[in-house]
């Protein structure tokens, strides 16, 4: 039976949200000020995945890991 995989940017939406609850942020809306961008926009990107490669680069950089950690189930 085949596993059915998921789409890289909505599997790097659910890391990010994985990265932010077990960092010292704890919440969206603390990623979202120290990160510099919108709550809104880092709720956008949990739900509907990060389509775009640079802010997936700036997440890993801001976290201090690997992009294939965030692209990657």
């Amino acid at each position: 039976m085949e596993q059915k995989k998921e789409c890289p940017s909505k599997t790097a939406g659910a890391n990010l949200k994985r990265l932010i609850k077990s960092s010292a942020y704890a919440t969206q809306e603390n990623f979202a000020f120290v990160f510099g961008t919108d709550v809104r926009t880092v709720r956008r990107w949990i739900k509907n995945g990060i389509k775009n490669l640079d802010t997936v680069e700036q997440i890993a950089d801001f976290f201090d890991v690997d992009v294939l950690s965030i692209l990657s189930q």
